[in-house]
């Protein structure tokens, strides 16, 4: 738990981990917990609160991996004066109740149909959740573009809808957000530098087969008589493709 205890809040530091080959930088609660190698079965356990909380929410592990600890370091006096675990469990059940009811009293409502004040609150929640990360200098740079990315998502938000494409050179503040779907490289094949980058409402053909030729598994050759039967066997293969693609179009 003291490993991640620095880590927390907008002063928090990073920590660098090595093990085996791999060098790990990094502030995050769950990214820890996951290199070290912890044996205590109730370590294992914030271990896994941690990967729970990342999975279910993508933030707040460093949180949820201290306040699980401090609730294990008052626990352990009672257990010491045998109180029963039950017990101890029933108060902390209680507890929760008393904090979640006093969250809802001091909650702040924004109404949707106020688009402005609606916007303006989700930039600060997404500039308090950068605020801890190596970007926090600029923040206010990707608060607008983090809001864009998730009001772009139907009301049933999934988060595996958003990706982070990292392509190296150029600066932080050259990132953009692009409004449908990015490859963060293209299809390599010659002459691929001449496709276009980009296309506006494209309609796209999702298949379950492969439109090229796969080679025989066994072994298998041609033979020809006549090196001018080569380009007939070519002209073969391409007509095969050619009627595939026919046939997604109608």
């Amino acid at each position: 738990m003291e490993s991640v205890r620095t880590t927390l809040g907008p002063r928090g530091m990073d920590k660098l981990i090595h093990k085996g080959n791999k060098t790990t930088i990094s502030n995050d609660g769950a990214t820890i917990m996951g290199l070290l190698d912890i044996v205590h079965p109730a370590a294992k356990t914030l271990v896994d609160i941690s990967l729970s909380q990342d999975a279910e929410v993508g933030d707040g592990t460093t949180s949820v991996v201290l306040l699980g600890g401090e609730f294990l370091r008052q626990a352990k006096p009672f257990i010491e004066e045998n109180m029963h675990p039950q017990t101890i469990i029933k108060s902390y059940r209680k507890a929760c109740q008393l904090a979640v009811q006093k969250i809802r009293e001091i909650q702040v409502r924004v109404s949707e149909t106020d688009s402005v004040a609606y916007r303006q609150m989700l930039e600060r929640v997404a500039g308090t959740a950068l605020n801890s990360k190596l970007i926090s200098s600029q923040k206010h740079f990707f608060s607008p573009m983090v809001v864009d990315a998730i009001l772009s998502l139907d009301t049933d938000m999934d988060i595996s809808m958003v990706g982070v494409k990292k392509v190296p050179g150029g600066s932080v503040t050259d990132s953009f957000l692009v409004k449908g779907v990015a490859f963060k490289k293209t299809f390599s094949y010659a002459g691929f530098e001449q496709m276009p980058k980009y296309f506006k409402n494209p309609k796209i053909l999702l298949l379950n087969v492969e439109l090229e030729l796969k080679s025989e598994k066994e072994n298998a050759e041609v033979r020809l008589d006549d090196p001018s039967q080569y380009q007939s066997i070519v002209d073969a293969e391409w007509n095969i493709i050619y009627d595939k693609l026919d046939k997604c179009v109608q």
